[in-house]
């Protein structure tokens, strides 16, 4: 446990014994700390995991995310441990020729996609946090937190806890403490469901299945079966491992698909939605299988009394369109802005929240578009897609680029109005 020692003071005068306590050291918190670093603040992480384990979580980063990272200085710490680049976008619909995207030459800030296993990821960002300086305790558990002017973290059975100037909830999407202190949680209805596995063997989920790429170059495979109502994405996220996921409406399939005697059915989904046999040919189903709800679920102005919310804590896109990584940089990015640029780090929080708020609100709205073109089920669903798919042929520009821009691609009522082909 961290010790009280050297009281750090603060632009009010009053004492706390850190300036900043983290709950969570997962991408969140540990890369806040990170961004944090060299600075003179004295930081804490209450990490509850003694060792990160997987559990299907995000391995993607998308351009604009990847992008993110190298504003807070990860970028190659990851891609020299544990991360792999992927410089091409492969989609394959049914019925139409593939569409081969170079990243690098087609994004914005010429950045690409990197992947990663999760868990390392998570434990080489929080050594690394240690490493520049950051207090870092695993295995024990933040019971609860107080809100004040001096908010307090206890761990375990502390009554008295440890003070700072603010606490960061980076816990998750279904974090305790949140509800604890009575942030409430909304959400929207079950649309899309997800279901994850890991292949491992010699097989390559990010080889090139159209077109031609300089070695070692390597892409992320997207299938999409338009009629079936499922996508499929594809990704190796090291030597030999392969996450691939399956993306469904919640009306395609009479029961969500869960552990070792629904592999097989997995298998016959995946391939039918468009996925190679070979590749389960030649791999095997490793670790842990599930399936999970993709509804947005999100905290409006997720800031209250010294306690500020980021990542999942704050607000959880839906897994089905791999942003949740990159929307958990956007956030720790523009909380580190606003907490350097004012010593006033209340009102920092609050200028946060609000930024928070309208990037993740243009982010429902994009997903929101997608989804209800590309998985909504009926006859009337089924031509709007197909007037759609024409005119996307003769003018691309009508997608929205969300792999390249992420929020920034537009999401207004014109926006949506071109994508459905409305006008």
């Amino acid at each position: 446990m961290p010790d009280r020692k050297s009281e750090t003071r603060w632009s009010n005068g009053a004492g706390a014994d850190h300036d900043l306590i983290i709950v969570g050291g997962g991408l969140a918190g540990a890369s806040l700390a990170i961004a944090l670093a060299g600075r003179g603040l004295r930081i804490l992480i209450v990490e509850h995991q003694d060792e990160f384990r997987d559990r299907i979580r995000g391995e993607v980063l998308m351009p604009w995310g990847s992008l993110e990272a190298r504003r807070l200085g990860i970028y190659d710490l990851l891609l020299e441990s544990c991360a792999m680049e992927a410089a091409y976008y492969s989609r394959f619909r049914s019925g139409s020729p593939p569409a081969v995207r170079d990243l690098l030459a087609t994004t914005p800030g010429e950045t690409c996609c990197m992947t990663f296993p999760h868990p390392q990821m998570q434990t080489v960002l929080l050594q690394h946090a240690e490493s520049l300086g950051t207090t870092v305790t695993r295995g024990h558990v933040a019971s609860s937190v107080t809100l004040g002017d001096v908010p307090r973290v206890h761990i375990g059975g502390d009554s008295k806890g440890l003070s700072a100037r603010l606490v960061v909830l980076a816990d998750g999407r279904d974090s305790r403490l949140r509800s604890l202190l009575g942030f409430e949680v909304r959400h929207d209805p079950e649309q899309l469901v997800t279901a994850g596995m890991i292949l491992e063997g010699e097989v390559d989920c990010s080889e090139f299945l159209a077109g031609n790429a300089p070695p070692p170059a390597s892409t992320i495979n997207l299938f999409y079966d338009p009629k079936g109502g499922r996508m499929v994405i594809a990704m190796r996220i090291a030597p030999g491992r392969n996450r691939i996921y399956l993306i469904y409406h919640k009306d395609v399939l009479p029961k969500r698909l869960s552990g070792r005697h629904s592999v097989e059915e997995m298998v016959r989904q995946l391939k039918a939605t468009g996925a190679p046999g070979h590749w389960f040919d030649r791999a095997r189903q490793a670790g842990p299988f599930a399936s999970f709800d993709g509804s947005h679920r999100w905290v409006d102005r997720p800031y209250r009394d010294g306690v500020v919310l980021i990542g999942d804590t704050a607000a959880a896109t839906d897994p089905a369109w791999g942003r949740g990584l990159s929307r958990t940089l956007r956030d720790v990015r523009l909380l580190r802005d606003q907490l350097l640029d004012s010593s006033d780090w209340r009102s920092a929080a609050e200028a946060y929240a609000s930024d928070h708020d309208d990037f993740y609100g243009r982010m429902r709205r994009l997903e929101a578009m997608e989804t209800a073109l590309l998985f909504e089920r009926g006859e009337a669903a089924d031509r709007r897609r197909e007037h759609a798919f024409a005119l996307f042929a003769r003018d691309p520009a009508r997608i929205p680029d969300a792999t390249g821009l992420g929020p920034e691609a537009p999401s207004d009522d014109q926006a949506r109005a071109r994508y459905f082909g409305e006008i």
